[in-house]
């Protein structure tokens, strides 16, 4: 038994011991098997790992932590435009870990419950400001309380309460109505008291932004999804006489009898009907849900069933309409939905509830303690300012508050309302934003050491945006900028970039037997100095603009088929019929032998070879000043 409690501990020691292992250092720099393994699994998942292909990405690696030591040599990572780039991304890297994952996968749960249904609902809005007294508050929250009371003793129904109360203009024409709709439409507390309300019932009042609500559930469906449909419309307008309403109705029936007949749908609504912008489409609208038409309109257009079917006509506040479904698509899965509900709940105020739920996850993990009685103290003195948007740093080191032991000083506080006041600003309530911001940037100090992959994420942004800037300095635009190096690097190795055999010759290509006679009469002109490719381009396409295709150029083997297709001799070629029918007509002008090419001919592929050679010459020169030691056992330890 002891022998076996030996051999663990042993085994376990090795463990430790092999996973510090180093596998390359770079002067007094070591790097880790764990380092050098994040980097090598991240590129080779499912390659086969022999000693030979280890050895060959290893080269590379040396490379590449050659040149951010150099770029840290020279103090690149201190510059303020490095440290600036990095920080940007570093906000960018840290979104994901700066979550109450728990909280937040509750709330992508509950919108897309929430977004499986409609629900169709009234609503009575007493309307109070965000930034109201306690006693308007009061006084709102009491008035909604008394109408709800009245509504349930039978005073009078929800919708004469909605005419003679409501803040919201709209309820004297629609008694405070809504319709249906879905989650992410209205704001978060109206939509959750909708959504938990029986239908028939009226809520408690909800307060919102824009006051205390009643919201009464008149009826609950499951989601309908989306269509897409046509339409014929005769406007009528707002407020339209019975002699205007008639009329749109006559058309609208005489429209009906026209489809009755079988006449197709799109041809009559772009004859006849009134909604010119769509009229033009056949009267094709774009796909639209829940709560996007007025409701006369959505209740036609999800009442019909199958493709092609027609409704009855119909009337709106807009006029009288005929619509075709020519589209339905059900409720999409969780799985497709996820992502966009994601955006969607970090647009909307429910994005707000899960900063809230971090900030308290986090007061949670961190000791949070306030000095009240420094806190009372600043703020007697700075209340007045800070609301007038005139406060002034005070010159203050005593500490405000602690997070985990880390203390915040009031100067650091004022710097925050120095930053953020304005006219009205409110400092107990910019204190709490303060508490967390410092809260939520104590975390994001902390995402390295609790999240290794974090760790190395930041890590390959750290030493990519060095890399980048110092090649780019030593390499890539030097590459471009140095033309005294270019030009010598040219000359240097001219005989690298050479033509082969070349065919100076014009291509004619000919839609057809008839053009292709025209065009070879108008090609012994042309070499008579008579005429220009240009003018027998005009005749030929006089016509017709596809007639003929004219291209000069300096061809060699294997870059265009029709070329390498005839003899290479100068003189007009026998023509080459195409399989369409078409024509290939080519005029040689001269064979071109092999030379020399200049060096603005290949200009793209010296300056390519001349940042190879910057490159290996740099690399060199750092191999000769960083000494590199590959511990070729730990590497190999890799192999499968």
């Amino acid at each position: 038994m002891m022998k076996k409690v030996g051999l663990s501990i042993m085994l376990a020691a090795f463990v430790l011991i092999s996973s510090a292992q180093d596998v390359l250092t770079i002067a007094d720099d070591n790097i880790s098997l764990k380092e050098f393994k994040n980097v090598f699994y991240k590129n080779n998942h499912n390659a086969d790992i022999s000693e030979d292909y280890l050895n060959e990405y290893m080269e590379l690696f040396v490379k590449f932590k050659l040149k951010v030591r150099e770029a840290q040599e020279l103090g690149l990572d201190t510059m303020t435009s490095y440290v600036n780039e990095l920080d940007g991304y570093r906000k960018q890297l840290a979104k994901p870990y700066l979550k109450n994952e728990e909280f937040d996968e509750n709330m992508l749960t509950e919108a897309y419950e929430r977004i499986s249904f409609d629900v169709n609902a009234s609503h009575i809005l007493i309307a109070v400001d965000e930034k109201a007294t306690d006693d308007e508050v009061k006084v709102a929250e009491q008035k909604a309380i008394t109408i709800k009371k009245d509504i349930l003793d039978g005073k009078l129904s929800f919708g004469d309460a909605a005419k003679q109360n409501s803040d919201d203009k709209s309820a004297v024409s629609n008694s405070g109505e809504l319709g249906f709709f879905t989650a992410f439409m209205m704001v978060y507390d109206f939509e959750t008291a909708a959504y938990t309300t029986k239908i028939g019932e009226i809520s408690n009042p909800v307060r919102t932004k824009y006051g205390f609500h009643l919201v009464k559930v008149n009826d609950k469906r499951k989601a309908v999804g989306q269509v897409k449909v046509a339409h014929i419309m005769f406007k009528t307008g707002q407020g339209a006489d019975e002699n205007k309403l008639n009329q749109a109705k006559e058309k609208i029936n005489k429209a009906l009898q026209l489809l009755n007949k079988g006449e197709d749908f799109a041809d009559v609504a772009e004859r006849f009907s009134e909604d010119r912008s769509t009229a033009v489409k056949g009267g094709e609208l774009p796909a639209f849900g829940v709560g996007k038409m007025v409701p006369e309109f959505e209740n036609n257009a999800f009442e019909l069933k199958n493709i092609g079917d027609i409704s009855v006509p119909f009337r709106t506040e807009y006029g009288w309409h005929i619509i075709k479904l020519i589209e339905k698509e059900e409720m999409p899965s969780f799985d497709e939905l996820k992502v966009e509900l994601k955006r969607k709940i970090e647009r909307d105020s429910r994005g707000d509830l899960s900063k809230k739920a971090l900030y308290k996850k986090l007061n949670d993990i961190y000791k949070v303690i306030n000095k009240p009685a420094v806190y009372t103290s600043f703020r007697k003195g700075a209340a007045n300012s800070v609301a007038t948007g005139t406060f002034e740093k005070l010159n203050n080191n005593k500490t405000l508050v602690t997070i985990d032991g880390m203390s915040v000083s009031v100067n650091k506080f004022s710097e925050y309302i120095l930053a953020y006041q304005s006219l009205g600003s409110d400092i107990d309530d910019m204190y709490i934003d303060f508490v967390n911001e410092e809260l939520l940037a104590y975390e994001e100090s902390k995402l390295e050491e609790k999240y290794p992959d974090y760790k190395a994420l930041l890590q390959e942004y750290r030493e990519g945006i060095l890399l980048f800037d110092l090649t780019n300095k030593k390499v890539w635009a030097k590459a471009v900028e140095d033309t005294l190096g270019l030009q010598a690097f040219y000359d240097a190795n001219k005989s690298n970039y050479t033509w082969g055999k070349r065919l100076d010759a014009t291509i004619y290509s000919c839609i057809d037997l008839t053009t292709a006679k025209k065009v070879k009469r108008e090609i012994y002109k042309k070499n008579r100095g008579t005429i220009t490719n240009a003018d027998i381009l005009v005749k030929i396409n006089k016509d017709d603009a596809l007639s003929l295709q004219i291209e000069s150029n300096k061809f060699v083997k294997g870059a265009n088929k029709n070329v390498d297709a005839i003899k290479w001799k100068t003189g007009i070629s026998k023509d080459i019929v195409l399989e369409n029918g078409s024509y290939i007509i080519i005029d040689v002008h001269e064979v071109l032998e092999s030379g020399a090419k200049e060096l603005s001919e290949s200009r793209g592929k010296v300056i390519s070879d001349y940042q190879t050679a910057l490159e290996n010459d740099w690399i060199a020169s750092l191999k000769a000043k960083y000494a590199v030691t590959i511990h070729t056992e730990v590497l190999h330890s890799l192999v499968k």
